[in-house]
């Protein structure tokens, strides 16, 4: 669940031909080509090829299995609220793709940067018991492949601490160079540092660098302007600031996706409790759609909106929207599953 531009823009950008601009081009690589099974594969490592970085990535041991296949360690940084699992599948969604674009960076055609910006998701909640939001870290697997010269799908897995399956997810990708990243958001590009990061040679963990830089993932959106309208309900978040994308991507904030989706589920279970008339109503999501057509950049007012279409017993069928004026960034089709 990151970001993906108009088809017709992407095309433009990735047959010109301008130079590249990223903070990662002059970083030594090691060669990923024959990389052995259970080789670790360190944050450094990771944020050059695939663009992203900490906060927003908040992985742990990523560790090669195979050709295109990586588990990591996950961490739960955020309530999941209305929804009754380990993690909402937002948060989910956001860790298994960056999980995803690092399996891809596996089977990339071309070694070097790349931005794996995801154009669908498809996703499921495996169990359908109510679940504590869980305190220790989660597992994840991502299995990538190659679906056409600058495409990529990955097939990911949530398991919970003990290994039991419980959030399935695919995702698909446009894979960008950093030169057609460049070109194609240059309008987004901000210095979001005032000031260098100081390098005092400790090695730390991705969520000690989070801890460093104030992690703006660990709650949920502050969303206003709440407007209910029969089986619909919207609200807004806005202007988006700089600090709400840190890490996505360097030097061009612009607001992940799956944070976007974070908005657009938090905007249906909200109606759905409002709708039932429990505010402390629970749900487990199935049947998840993501669609990703555009961005939000900084400085920019995001409308999430979500309508109810149907009902059928404990089921809910929502569709969602985030868009920016009359410019759609994202939809969702959910079904959610009142289990409490």
């Amino acid at each position: 669940m990151l970001d993906v531009a108009p088809a017709s823009i992407l095309s433009s950008a990735l047959s010109s031909g301008a130079p590249s601009a990223t903070p990662w081009n002059d970083v030594p690589q090691r060669d990923w080509s024959n990389l052995a099974p259970h080789t670790v594969l360190s944050a450094q490592e990771l944020y050059p090829r695939i663009c992203v970085r900490d906060p927003y990535f908040a992985l742990k041991d990523v560790t090669v299995m195979g050709k295109g296949e990586v588990v990591a360690r996950i961490p739960v940084q955020q309530d999941p609220e209305a929804e009754a699992g380990l993690i909402g599948i937002a948060e989910a969604g956001r860790h298994l793709a960056i999980l995803g674009s690092c399996a891809s960076a596996l089977v990339a055609p071309k070694d070097g940067q790349h931005f794996y910006l995801a154009c669908g998701a498809r996703g499921e909640w495996l169990r359908r018991e109510p679940m504590a939001r869980s305190t220790d870290l989660l597992w994840g697997l991502a299995q990538a492949s190659l679906t056409g010269k600058r495409t990529a799908t990955a097939r990911t897995l949530l398991s919970a601490p003990d290994g039991t399956p419980v959030f399935r997810l695919e995702v698909d990708y446009n894979v960008l160079s950093a030169a057609a990243f460049t070109r194609l958001f240059g309008e987004a590009r901000q210095d979001m540092r005032r000031e260098p990061r100081r390098d005092d040679g400790i090695q730390r963990t991705p969520e000690e660098w989070a801890r460093l830089r104030s992690n703006p993932y660990g709650k949920a959106l502050a969303l206003r302007d709440w407007r209910p309208d029969g089986e619909s309900l919207t609200a807004s978040l806005g202007p988006v600031t700089p600090e709400m994308c840190k890490g996505h991507f360097a030097l061009h904030p612009v607001m992940p996706v799956a944070i976007v989706a974070s908005g657009m589920t938090r905007v249906a279970t909200t109606l759905l409790r409002k709708l039932e008339g429990a505010p402390w109503a629970r749900v487990l999501a199935k049947d998840v759609r993501l669609k990703a057509d555009s961005l939000a950049y900084a400085g920019q007012t995001v409308v999430f909106g979500a309508h109810r279409r149907s009902r059928d017993g404990a089921n809910h069928v929502f569709s969602c929207q985030a868009s920016v004026g009359e410019r759609v960034v994202a939809e969702l089709d959910v079904t959610y599953e009142r289990v409490e």
